[in-house]
């Protein structure tokens, strides 16, 4: 009898996949709607990724600095930016009010962050069709550890985020407490500073923040081996990136337990 009874009450209920895909839609578009937001997120970014990979490199040197610039928007487009936005949705009850209703908190915060991981996604992509038609790459030899690493690296920045949100009062002040982290995420060996520029001690233990690994699998996997090897291989490739895809992986479990322990859904008042 009671069996039946709860079966009733959640006959008609969507499920998590449901709610997820109707927090996505929700996402994009209000995206959509606010075209200032929708510059600043996709034609931005991409515009100065493309002034950034001009010049004159040779072919490894050129896929080192394709994939620095693409965690370089990862950084912007997905951690700051998602710090802003959780900061903003809390303080504005937006978070609060999606929690008095069916889905959870973690399904909440993933599709919160949806539109801003899907533009990354969108623009990584578009960057790496630009390196192979018009600068003449290499096509790359291993995409699907790529997108492994932007996945899971993009899921590491946003899951930051909604940890560092929690000690963010407004979206104004976000361009203080991601300061720390922005800066330590674009100066890790492969973003903005090329390897070999740090100290060997300090680039080798930098190599393990989250871009480190986000970095050198793209590398691999556009290249098919490591920076100064030879022979392109599919296999070996994804044997030299499964460390890497790994250390994200650990980086991910970190990230969520902070959130876990630290996230905020009631407004901030001082």
């Amino acid at each position: 009898m009671t069996s039946a009874i709860m079966d009733k009450r959640t006959e008609g209920v969507p499920g998590v996949g449901r709610q997820l895909t109707a927090l996505v839609r929700m996402e994009l578009l209000l995206l959509r709607r606010n075209l200032a937001a929708t510059v600043m997120s996709v034609v931005t970014p991409l515009v100065v990724a493309v002034l950034l990979v001009s010049g004159d490199y040779d072919t490894e040197g050129r896929v080192a600095r394709v994939s620095g610039v693409i965690g370089m928007i990862a950084v912007f487009c997905v951690h700051h930016h998602l710090t802003t936005s959780y900061a903003s949705r809390r303080q504005e009850m937006v978070l609060k009010r999606l929690r008095a209703g069916l889905p959870s908190g973690p399904t909440i915060l993933a599709g919160a962050a949806s539109a801003a991981v899907l533009i990354f996604l969108a623009q990584a992509v578009l960057l790496i069709g630009y390196g192979v038609l018009v600068l003449d790459m290499p096509v790359p030899v291993n995409p699907l550890t790529m997108l492994l690493a932007m996945l899971l690296g993009a899921a590491v920045l946003a899951a930051l985020a909604a940890a560092l949100s929690a000690v963010t009062r407004s979206a104004e002040a976000a361009m203080l407490t991601t300061l720390p982290t922005v800066t330590i995420f674009l100066l890790s060996p492969g973003v903005l500073l090329p390897l070999g520029v740090l100290p060997e001690s300090v680039e080798s233990v930098a190599a393990y923040l989250p871009m480190g690994p986000f970095t050198e699998v793209l590398r691999t996997g556009w290249l098919g081996h490591e920076l100064g090897g030879s022979d392109p291989s599919f296999v070996g490739s994804t044997l030299s990136a499964l460390p890497w895809l790994a250390g994200l992986a650990m980086w991910l479990l970190i990230a969520a337990d902070l959130t876990r322990r630290c996230f905020r859904w009631e407004p901030r008042h001082s």
